[in-house]
C-alpha cells in the first residue's frame, strides 16, 4: 500500500472516530469547563427533558472532565439534583433550589458514570439523566 493510501485510510479512521465521539471532551488537553443545563418543564410543572443553554441539544446523557463545573438553570418551580449513593460532586443531594444548582466534578471520579434524578419540589415526578466523567 501506498503511502498516500495509508495516509488516506487514517486520515478517516481519525475522522469516522471523531465523529463516535460527538461531544466526547478531551480531558487531557482541557479541564475546567462549564456545562450550563436547563430544563424543559411540561405544563403540570414536571421536567420532561435536560437541555443544553448553548444549543438546547438533549443533555440526558453529558460527557463531562474531573474540575469540570456543571450548572442547571432552574426556573418554575423548586428543583433538585439527587444522586443515589456517590456523585461526581462534592454533594449527593442538591437540596431544592430556585435559581441555580452547581457542583465541581472532583478528582478520582474518572471513566465512571453517575445517574442523578431531578426532582421538583412538591410534585411527584422524577426525571433521570446521567453525567459520564471522560478519562
Amino acid at each position: 500500500m501506498s503511502i498516500a493510501r495509508l495516509a488516506t485510510a487514517f486520515a478517516l479512521s481519525l475522522l469516522a472516530a471523531q465523529l463516535a465521539l460527538g461531544d466526547e471532551p478531551n480531558c487531557a488537553e482541557k479541564k475546567g469547563d462549564v456545562h450550563v443545563l436547563k430544563f424543559k418543564v411540561k405544563d403540570d410543572g414536571c421536567v420532561e427533558k435536560v437541555k443544553k443553554d448553548s444549543d438546547g441539544a438533549d443533555a440526558d446523557e453529558i460527557r463531562v472532565c474531573e474540575t469540570d463545573v456543571v450548572k442547571w438553570k432552574v426556573n418554575g418551580k423548586k428543583k433538585s439534583i439527587v444522586f443515589e449513593g456517590v456523585s461526581p460532586f462534592e454533594w449527593t443531594d442538591s437540596g431544592f433550589e430556585d435559581k441555580k444548582i452547581e457542583g465541581t466534578v472532583q478528582a478520582g471520579t474518572a471513566g465512571k458514570d453517575f445517574k442523578y434524578s431531578v426532582k421538583v419540589d412538591g410534585m411527584a415526578c422524577v426525571l433521570d439523566p446521567k453525567i459520564i466523567v471522560v478519562p
